[in-house]
């Protein structure tokens, strides 16, 4: 029996892709969608009760060896890989509300794979509709001086707070580069020809004698330095902090609005030589809405997401 995943990518509201991370000469990625772990079980042992074997034990694992190949983005390239294992962890298990599909993927043995296969310990993300395939990163921009990079983040903050078009407001700290700092700060991941910049900057204004307004404008940028070509790939966005946390919205429009901070972790290489962006979307008022994404920088679409604080065991 060949299973081939791209039966289920294609489908209405299926994920196309999954993240996950490699370790060795595997990668395992990761999909947080009912549905999915249920037809793909069905597809791998022809048994629709994955839901009541689940009952029983918190883990079902499935041997997924005779399944077709598929390819694994990385900062070095696209490789491809065989599915070898599917582990299907039960709701809550992975700290999500669904059910959680584990594919462990095997690269090519005797680094068939060339120098597209990641190292251990590197975000992938594994296409699941697309052909194999094997292709190099390319060479990235030079990676900014800090006093370079630190005056970048400061010149794309400061193009995003006249983008998003309210009341001028103060830069209160000069930002960091600190991937992990909630505020005032930003990160800069050199892509082949441009720089993705994510930033989150705390803004002052007065409006009141005894009375200031902090504001967080947050959001990801694609640009050159001289920001001549500069591309939102997540819009700038200001929220409003109360003691530092976003405050809940008070209007039927403030709740429409995704409500996120943005961290820039990295990239991987696309199929048409593009970058996929690494983005954390984290959310003060629902921490459980926080999620890890990849977003393609050329369009915007987001290709794959799950829980940020998934951890399977």
């Amino acid at each position: 029996m060949l299973v081939v995943l791209g039966l289920l990518g294609c489908a209405s509201g299926r994920p196309h892709a999954a993240l996950g991370w490699s370790l060795g000469g595997e990668a395992h990625v990761f999909v947080a969608d009912d549905r999915f772990a249920r037809d793909f079980y069905r597809q791998l042992t022809h048994n629709s009760d994955l839901m009541d074997t689940l009952a029983g034990q918190p883990l079902v694992a499935v041997d997924a060896r005779n399944s077709s190949s598929l390819t694994v983005l990385s900062a070095n390239g696209a490789a491809p890989a065989r599915l070898t294992l599917a582990r299907f962890h039960a709701a809550q298990t992975c700290s999500s509300p669904t059910i959680v599909t584990e594919l462990v993927l095997a690269f090519p043995p005797g680094g068939a794979g060339g120098r597209s296969t990641p190292p251990s310990h590197v975000t992938v993300v594994a296409l699941l509709d697309a052909a194999p395939f094997v292709g190099g990163a390319g060479r990235p921009r030079p990676r900014l001086a800090t006093a370079d990079a630190l005056a970048l983040v400061r010149r794309v903050v400061d193009r995003a707070e006249v983008a998003t078009r309210g009341r001028t407001l103060g830069l209160l700290h000069p930002p960091t580069l600190d991937a992990d700092q909630a505020a005032d700060a930003g990160e800069i991941v050199a892509l082949r020809s441009q720089y993705a910049v994510g930033f989150r900057a705390t803004f002052v204004a007065t409006v009141a004698e005894t009375k200031i307004d902090t504001t967080l404008i947050t959001g990801v940028a694609v640009t050159d330095p001289d920001l001549r070509e500069l591309h939102w790939v997540v819009r700038p966005q200001r929220l409003r902090l109360h003691r530092g946390m976003i405050v809940s919205p008070r209007s039927a429009e403030e709740f429409a609005r995704q409500r996120m901070r943005y961290s820039l972790r990295g990239a991987v290489t696309d199929a048409a030589g593009g970058a996929l962006l690494l983005i954390d979307q984290i959310a003060d008022v629902s921490p459980r809405d926080s999620r890890a994404t990849a977003v393609d920088a050329a369009t915007r679409r987001v290709i794959a997401t799950q829980p940020l604080a998934l951890r399977c065991p």
